[in-house]
């Protein structure tokens, strides 16, 4: 059976050749774009399995970008795993993160349509059990 198809949305290449070359030794099937506007031209393209979609980005925030993909019914099924560097700064900040800091920062994501959250950076095993509930919350798993 194949494995799914990823499209990884972000404008930090670093963290997207990370994130690639995690999925790909899983075996995932990884696509890139380096803003919101070609995430939303790839996505509606390529059709994947799941999309990893930062929040901050130049052109149009990740919150925008998920509203525009589930407006979509081509793509408005597709999961998305959203990315945040936003609370990272420090242990003390990623505490009040994880706890209460930031609650209104998720509850945006997931009124936007995002299913998921991941923190930067990004830990290889965090990575791989968020993709693989995503997909399977999405029915693909």
């Amino acid at each position: 059976m194949a494995k799914a198809r990823i499209l990884c949305v972000d404008d930090d290449r670093p963290t997207v050749t990370i994130i690639a070359a995690v999925l790909k030794k899983e075996g995932y099937e990884v696509e890139v774009a380096y803003d919101g506007q070609d995430g939303l031209k790839r996505a509606a393209e390529m059709r994947p399995d799941l999309i990893i979609l930062d929040i901050m980005m130049p052109d149009i925030d990740g919150y925008e970008v998920c509203r525009h993909l589930k407006a979509n019914p081509a793509t408005e099924n597709i999961g998305v795993l959203m990315l945040t560097a936003k609370g990272d700064v420090n242990k003390q900040t990623d505490e009040a993160w994880k706890f209460a800091g930031r609650v209104k920062d998720r509850l945006r994501g997931f009124d936007s349509g995002a299913l998921e959250f991941l923190t930067k950076p990004v830990k290889a095993r965090d990575l791989v059990q968020r993709v693989k509930a995503v997909l399977w919350a999405s029915g693909i798993g």
